[in-house]
Order: C-alpha cells, then structure tokens, then sequence
C-alpha cells in the first residue's frame, strides 16, 4: 500500500506535516499554559464548590424558605391573634377610655374617703339610734345627712361606684401586669422591629437567593463553563490528541538558525579521520573529497552541503593499500554528531531536500564500526534509499522514486528494540524487524558523488530533530 502512495506521489504535503506540527504544538503548549492558568484555577474552584453537597443543600433550603413556616410568621399569627383576644381588646379599650381616667381621678382621692366616711357614719345602728331622738335634728350629724345625700346623689359619685364595680374594670386589672400582656408588648417591639421586618421581607422575596453570594458564585461558574477556552480545555485535556506530543522528548535538536555550524554539536569530517588520522579522507568509491567548510552555506534557516566539481588533492582509504593520496574532481561536505550526540532507539527525523538523485546525499546513522550502518535516506542511481547494513547479513533496503529528492520532505526513522521503520511525511515506507541494531549511534549528514554528474549537487538541510519514546 505505501509502495502505490509513493508511486503516485500520495502522501501528505511537506508544508501541511509542518503546519499540522506546529499548530498541534502551539495548542500543546496553550493546553500546558492553561493548566496553571487563574482562570481555570478558579473554574475548579467555582466548580467544587457549586458541586459540593453542601452547596447544593444550602442552595435547596434558601429557596425553599417560607415565609408561613417561619417562626417570624409564628410570632407574628401569635401577636395579631394577642391582639385581638377579647380581654386585650377590652384592656385597651378601658386603658384609652375615659371612665378609667375619671374613675383613677377620684380613687382614693379625699371626696371618695369623705363619702365613704360619711356613708358608714349614717349606715352605723349608733346613727340610726340617735336619729330616733328630738334633738338629732338640731345636731351636727343631721347635717351630714344631707351632705351624705348630696354626695351619694352625685352623677360623678354613681359613676364611679358603677365603674369600680364593673366587668370592665375586673378585666383590666387582671389584663394589667399579666404574663399575657407582658408577651403581647414583647412580640409588638418585635413585630414592628427593623430586625423583623428584614426577616420577613427576605422570606417573602421569590428571588432571595439570587441576592446571594452563592448565586454570585454560580452565575460565574455558568459563565466560565460556557467560555470556549474552559470547553476546549476539558475536550482535548484528557483525549489522545497530543499523545505523540506527551510521549516523546526532545533529546537532540539543529534548526541552522545560525550563520555559522555549530562545531561544538558538529564534526565536519568523518569521526576517526578526526579520531586516529587527525586528517581527512574519502574512501575508495568516492568521486568526491570531504572540506573543512568550503562546500557549506548556511542562512535562512538553512544548512547546503554543496557537491560541485572542483580540483583538489586528499587521502582516500582503501582497504587492499590503506591511506595512499588521490587527486579528486569534486568537493562536498559532511557533519556528524559523533562528538556531542549518540543515542540507541528513538526517532530520529530531518526535514531535507536530497538533490540530485544521481549524487550520493544522506543522512545516516552510525556506530564505532562500519556496521550496523542505517541510511534514513539517500540518493544514488535517480532513487531514494533506505538500507540498513549490519554484520548479520549484507543489507535489508527498499527505494521510492526521483521525485522525492527533488524537494523538501520529513525523512523519519522509528528506532525500537525489535524494530525499525522508515517513514516520510509520516507514510510508512520501509520497515525490518531483524537484525535490529542495539548499541548508540550518531547522526550523519554528507552530499558526495560515487558516478559523475554534471554541474553540482546541493543537500538542503532545514533541521534535524531526535526524540526518546516514553511510555
């Protein structure tokens, strides 16, 4: 399947990996700021709160507050009924009247005590006997016959004996200083209250708890659970969307930002050359002699390894005669991280642009030895390769057509214990479970020639990335 999407050149475009790359990272990276965000922080908050099941019982009782089940509205049905009871209604009807102020006016004033006085001097058998005599009329006490008469015939003396004898009267004293009236004036003060009238307003409002803090608390949560940030959060937080993302880390990474190669990540010779030779060399196949820098460009983001034909003498390897000195017709150039970088399993990627398929660009990965030896990529024969060398069997490769050196793809190996897959724009190309190669090794990237070509060559390098599995 992955041979015909080669072949018909089905496969993602290079922009649309990087973009779907960089987008897919961009929100990673939003998803990891928004975590420790304040917002979020008080959705959580907000959340467990309004969720708690206290809340929700505090929310329940407020709005099922009855202003009828209340002890305000007991207290007051208990006043108004006080108040309207018969002998409360007669006490201060009596209280406010004027027969209690007159009858008050006159008890135990001195008319009263004279009147009683002179009732009981007239009433007594002594008073009765002496107005049996001729001489009562001539004495003093039969004046006070007629003032007694006077007194009695009084309208304001009738009155009060009739008031004091009263029902009335009877009620109010016994209304008067009773726990009865003492509960009717306490529940008055607090009936007619600030305290009571808050009270009752509060249980008789339909919309008291949305006066709440609690309401406040929910009307924020409402909002921020409909805040697009909060449902794009919790849609992507816990999905397999980043997985790819979350599961790996970036052990190894050259972008080529820089006007001049990192000599401290790069090697621009082949490892032992450097190692053992302190020289450098080509081997017996190559048409081409490694520079120090001349067959470099670097700008734009951009790494060239430039092979171009060009005169020049070096050592060349060969394993029948050793080092002998050759005259080569073309330079290029090669880099490696032998010195600063070596890794066993991962994945390791490159977005380049091979060139020529009639040159020898590639990128590779190598160990202290000849073998294991694993080409993610290289031009030879108007092809684009995948090998892997090992010194088990002679090779395992596979090829896909010219187009794929003539511009920029994503040229992807996938490194594990008991496999290796080759992949560009994230297609499967390649894949070999045997043979696995199971010691570190170092990156590889170099142009060069093994048949002649005509004009130059030129390798694009945009950048190189490494990155470890996790589980």
């Amino acid at each position: 399947m992955a041979s015909l999407k080669f072949l018909l050149g089905m496969i993602p475009a290079t922009s649309k990996i990087e973009q779907e790359e960089k987008a897919l990272v961009a929100e990673y990276e939003k998803l990891q700021a928004f975590s420790d965000s304040d917002q979020l922080k008080r959705y959580n908050e907000l959340n467990t709160k309004v969720s708690s099941s206290d809340f929700i019982q505090k929310k329940k009782d407020i709005e099922g507050l009855q202003y009828k089940s209340s002890d305000e509205y007991a207290k007051e049905k208990e006043y108004i009924s006080l108040k309207k009871s018969k002998d409360i209604v007669l006490y201060f009807k009596t209280f406010e009247g004027e027969a209690l102020k007159k009858f008050n006016a006159l008890d135990g004033s001195e008319k009263i005590s004279k009147f009683e006085a002179l009732e009981k001097l007239v009433q007594s058998s002594d008073f009765r006997e002496k107005s049996k005599t001729k001489e009562f009329k001539e004495s003093e006490d039969f004046k006070k016959i007629d003032e007694y008469k006077q007194l009695k015939g009084s309208q304001e003396i009738k009155d009060y004996y009739k008031f004091k004898a009263s029902r009335e009267l009877a009620n109010y004293k016994s209304v008067a200083g009773s726990k009865k009236l003492d509960k009717l004036a306490e529940l008055k003060t607090y009936t007619e209250s600030k305290e009571f009238a808050e009270k009752k307003a509060y249980l008789l409002d339909k919309k008291r708890f949305e006066k709440t803090d609690m309401f406040k608390d929910l009307e924020e949560f409402g909002k921020l659970k409909k805040d697009p940030d909060i449902i794009w959060y919790f849609k992507v937080k816990d999905s397999n969307k980043f997985d790819i993302l979350k599961h790996r880390e970036l052990l190894f990474s050259e972008e080529f930002d820089s006007d001049k190669l990192d000599t401290k990540k790069w090697l621009t010779n082949y490892y032992w050359g450097e190692k053992l030779l302190h020289d450098r060399y080509s081997v017996e196949s190559d048409l081409h002699f490694y520079t120090e820098k001349d067959n470099f460009q670097l700008g734009g983001s951009n790494l060239k390894i430039v092979t171009k034909a060009q005169k020049i003498k070096g050592k060349v390897w060969s394993a029948a005669h050793g080092f002998n000195q050759k005259d080569f017709d073309y330079t290029s150039g090669i880099i490696n991280s032998s010195i600063s970088f070596r890794q066993k399993y991962g994945v390791f990627s490159a977005k380049i642009k091979l060139g020529d398929p009639g040159a020898k660009s590639a990128f590779w990965l190598l160990a202290d030895k000849i073998t294991p030896h694993i080409d993610i990529c290289r031009t030879s024969k108007g092809k684009v390769w995948f090998d892997l060398f090992s010194s088990v069997s002679n090779s395992a490769k596979s090829s896909i057509g010219s187009r794929y050196a003539n511009d920029h793809y994503i040229f992807t190996l996938e490194w594990t214990a008991s496999s290796l897959i080759w992949k560009v724009n994230g297609v499967v190309a390649f894949q070999q479970t045997e043979n696995v190669p199971q010691e570190p090794m170092y990156i590889n990237l170099a142009g060069g020639l093994d048949k002649p070509i005509s004009g130059s060559s030129t390798m694009e390098i945009d950048w190189v990335r490494v990155y470890q599995v996790k589980s």
